[in-house]
């Protein structure tokens, strides 16, 4: 990518979602100037610099959706800006329902209990049904829901699969093997991906639904690596697969005793997480390859978002694999270098050989001082 194409990246990212350039009004004298100014700032800048007052209903509608999208994912949110601007609030929509999903699964499950947050899921799936049928519950969420699937014919299978994956948690179920990893990253992953494609290639869901389920299922095993430690202690959840740990000589219980910050990572742990990492890059590579079957235009958004996502692991390497303690994240400077390059294997070949480097050394000063 040259100077230009980054530049208009720049420019991209440095906008608003869905903010229509207006055309002038025509004034006549500085009266007119300045009693349409207000207006005339409230329709070319964007909302986030305005105060509330001077913005629409439906534009203050958007900067909540904007900023609850900004605030619980900077990685999506970021990359949303590089696809086309009739598709970045409709992304933000949906993904303010797979959070609210998500909360009944994390959050409300251990404020209220598992049973009534059950209860609470059922009560979402039934507002999804009532409106995907056109008669949205009020508030934010369901009306602009509801326009986005008129706009869009969103498919419910995928919003479906979502809510069965929080039934999953709050049922209890465990990852027990890489079959269970690879089908809960599916029904919470992948059905993500199946979601997006209305946006992305309307006429080509079919061909391209297994490319983007693949997508989907690659960056929730990233979930799964990156917040181990968080997902112990705050929800009481594991999902490593308890085979694998045992294979490596660990369990749960191993896992728990490493999550005070400051103590080392237990042995083999490494080499658990990259096994994940093994399964969650060629799901990546196969993902990758699909992207290039979308239409130009969302070519950049998608393989942007999926980069950034990916640079996750090297950072979990970086960290010597402790995500038990430390909770690994990209910087924008590095997801901003990721759009225009894809350096993520060259930079996990040199952290892979300074940590075996590394690892030398320890073993050439305890053969030393035996």
């Amino acid at each position: 990518m040259g100077p230009a194409s980054l530049r208009s990246t720049y420019h991209v990212l440095s906008n608003e979602a869905e903010t229509p350039t207006p055309r002038l009004p025509r004034l006549h004298s500085p009266v007119a100037l300045v009693s349409n100014g207000a207006s005339l700032l409230a329709r070319w800048l964007p909302a986030q610099w305005l105060p509330a007052r001077w913005l629409s209903e439906r534009r203050r509608a958007n900067r909540r959706i904007w900023d609850g999208f900004h605030h619980h994912s900077r990685t999506f949110s970021l990359a949303a800006r590089l696809l086309p601007r009739r598709v970045r609030l409709p992304v933000a929509t949906l993904y303010l329902f797979c959070r609210r999903v998500d909360t009944l699964a994390d959050e409300r499950a251990f404020a209220v209990g598992p049973a009534q947050a059950l209860d609470e899921l059922a009560a979402t799936e039934q507002h999804l049904d009532a409106t995907l049928r056109g008669h949205p519950p009020d508030g934010t969420l369901w009306p602009r829901l509801a326009d986005v699937h008129e706009r869009f014919e969103l498919a419910p299978g995928p919003l479906h699969e979502l809510i069965e994956g929080a039934r999953w948690d709050l049922n209890g179920r465990g990852v027990a093997d890489e079959e269970d990893l690879l089908d809960y990253s599916m029904l919470v992953g992948g059905s993500v991906g199946a979601m997006m494609l209305p946006f992305l290639a309307p006429e080509r869901r079919e061909r391209l639904d297994r490319p983007a389920r693949t997508l989907g299922v690659a960056m929730q095993l990233t979930n799964i690596v990156r917040d181990v430690g968080e997902d112990l202690r705050e929800r009481n959840r594991l999902y490593l697969p308890t085979a694998w740990l045992r294979e490596a000589g660990l369990s749960e219980s191993n896992l728990r005793a490493h999550l005070p910050d400051g103590t080392a990572v237990p042995p083999g742990y490494p080499a658990v997480l990259e096994r994940a990492m093994r399964v969650a890059d060629a799901r990546y590579r196969s993902g990758l390859a699909g992207v290039q079957r979308l239409p130009g235009r969302m070519r950049l958004g998608i393989r942007s978002a999926a980069r950034m996502y990916r640079e996750i692991h090297n950072e979990v390497r970086a960290n010597g694999y402790d995500n038990l303690a430390r909770r690994a994240y990209t910087s924008t400077g590095r997801k901003l270098r990721l759009v225009a390059q894809d350096d993520y294997s060259r930079r996990r070949e040199r952290l892979l050989g300074r940590m075996a480097d590394d690892g030398r050394r320890t073993a050439d000063d305890s053969a030393a001082n035996a």
